[in-house]
């Protein structure tokens, strides 16, 4: 039983069988419950929301509505816990709920509205007692499913149940977490970096956003995570600069001070107007919801964020095709030299060429070219991993064939880097990673004769998957899937790792700075490279 029956129950539109089945599965299913509850307070939500409205006067609702969604995070691409429609409810209580269609048919507010609350809607995730409850089944992993990553700590203590959920090499999925005491440094998959000082209660939400109960925060957001949002009880901060800190005090108020840049604040409930906030200023959320943010004395310098240096990961190869001449391409990698001839015996015709490159040399193929890298016995597929890559593809128009940009592994079972052209799976021109029986397809057309930067990262594990463990960036950016095929990554040794295909369906373009490294790299490392 799914989301989908769940919302069909509660429209009517189920017949009776169907709603026998419903109420059958209610009745002997917990967390079942527990989400058909929050979908009703959702709906007495709408109910009280559209209780506010006059007829008269749908285009200022229309503003507040969007406005509210805006600073919720509601952009579509992601579901969101701690609804909008949801907190209204906690304001007020003993409400008949309002099904989903009666809304529509209500005719308060305008289309555009309308059509922007379903989207929203479609995408939630529920949540009861700290655990996720979502309509997509663990066998059909459309995105990955560990979001950020514990990267320092100091003295820190989790909660006996929080330890359990968590990896021991840091990884972190969606859900809650609590410290009961010390300090945690957790990078986000966007790149975002949260240190939280316990005691503290918070919510990973997605790889971009948190929802903080209690404690403090201190955020540090680089420009391809901006947008990343806290939310709390009773603020939503959203950050459109650098640095911010919140923190949720014993009373319930929420205060945000900006450290850096700039952040847009709102109330999470009541008055919804946003402010902006800028460096060295600050302000309280507290109890009286229909009033504004109020301004507090600043004390930024209250919050930290760093707790030690970060080692710098060090790739086990590392090619920068810099050599002026010279018929030997350079490994300046660190565990083994892999140095490698360019040109081999009797093959020139399938040999890349030596061009300009993004920075420096670099190389430059057409297709039945390609530049193969033997590896030694211990690099293995299913081990963690993470390989970075400049390349450069002229536009394809028409073009129907995809391309081979590099291969980690042999092409039977390896993993396999390929640019979309066909658009059969996803985005055309778009990066498409497959391994095994699975692949996963991304967003962005890199065939547009520009420089790309690509990273794919494979953090393993225990039934490790290509559509759950691996995180795809694109110029520092991390990647939605637009096509998926779930599959288990095989376990078995790499081989090589070869640039190009000797195949018809090779690379026709450029790349540059390729590394490759034996472990799943931080987010920030690999926003570091693309900007090398």
């Amino acid at each position: 039983m799914d989301a989908v029956h769940i919302e069909a129950y509660l429209a009517g539109e189920l017949d009776e069988r169907g709603r026998q089945q419903v109420e059958h599965a209610l009745r002997n299913d917990a967390d079942l419950r527990a989400s058909f509850l929050t979908q009703v307070r959702m709906d007495t939500a709408l109910s009280a929301l559209l209780g506010e409205v006059d007829v008269m006067d749908a285009e200022s609702f229309e503003q507040s509505v969007m406005a509210r969604l805006r600073s919720e995070g509601a952009d579509g691409s992601r579901g969101f816990a701690k609804s909008v429609l949801t907190e209204i409810v906690e304001e007020r209580e003993g409400v008949v709920p309002l099904r989903w269609p009666d809304l529509v048919k209500a005719g308060f507010i305008s289309a555009a509205a309308t059509v922007a609350l379903m989207f929203v809607l479609q995408g939630i995730i529920f949540r009861e007692g700290g655990s996720i409850i979502s309509a997509t089944s663990p066998e059909a992993v459309s995105g990955p499913v560990f979001v950020a990553r514990l990267e320092q700590s100091t003295d820190l203590r989790w909660s006996p149940a929080t330890q359990s959920r968590i990896r021991e090499d840091g990884w972190l999925k969606n859900g809650l977490l609590e410290i009961e005491s010390g300090k945690a440094r957790i990078v986000f998959n966007s790149g975002a970096s949260a240190m939280i000082e316990g005691p503290a209660e918070l919510s990973i939400e997605s790889s971009n956003r948190v929802f903080l109960q209690a404690g403090r925060l201190t955020a540090e957001v680089p420009p391809p995570a901006s947008g990343f949002t806290v939310n709390t009880p009773r603020l939503n901060a959203v950050d459109i600069g650098t640095r911010f800190g919140v923190e949720v005090l014993p009373n319930g108020d929420s205060e945000l001070h900006v450290m850096q840049g700039s952040v847009e604040a709102s109330r999470t409930s009541g008055n919804s107007e946003t402010v902006l906030v800028e460096e060295g200023l600050a302000l309280v959320a507290d109890s009286r919801t229909r009033n504004g943010l109020e301004p507090v004395p600043y004390a930024g310098d209250n919050f930290v964020m760093t707790i030690g240096r970060v080692p710098v990961p060090v790739p086990a190869l590392r090619y920068t095709f810099d050599e002026s001449v010279g018929a030997m391409i350079e490994d300046t990698g660190s565990s083994q030299v892999y140095d490698l001839p360019l040109v081999a015996s009797g093959e020139l015709g399938n040999a890349p060429r030596r061009s300009i490159g993004k920075s420096g040399g670099g190389l430059v193929f057409q297709p039945e070219t390609s530049l193969e890298i033997p590896l030694s016995h211990d690099f293995r597929l299913d081990d963690p991993f993470t390989v970075s890559f400049w390349v450069r593809i002229p536009p394809e128009i028409g073009s129907e064939a995809d391309q081979v940009l590099l291969r980690y592994g042999h092409e039977e079972e390896g993993w396999s880097f390929f640019c979309n052209l066909s658009g059969e799976s996803g985005t055309r021109g778009a990066v498409r990673v497959a391994v095994g029986s699975g692949e996963i397809t991304g967003t962005t057309d890199i065939a547009d004769g520009n420089w790309h930067h690509v990273v794919g990262r494979f953090i393993g594990g225990d039934d490790a998957g290509v559509s759950s463990h691996f995180h795809l960036f694109v110029d520092g950016v991390l990647e939605s899937f637009t096509g998926f095929e779930p599959s288990e990554v095989p376990s078995a040794r790499a081989g090589i790792l070869r640039l190009g295909d000797a195949g018809k369906e090779g690379l026709s373009g450029w790349i540059d700075e390729v590394n490759l490294f034996r472990e799943a790299i931080p987010t920030i490392a690999v926003q570091d490279l693309c900007g090398d």
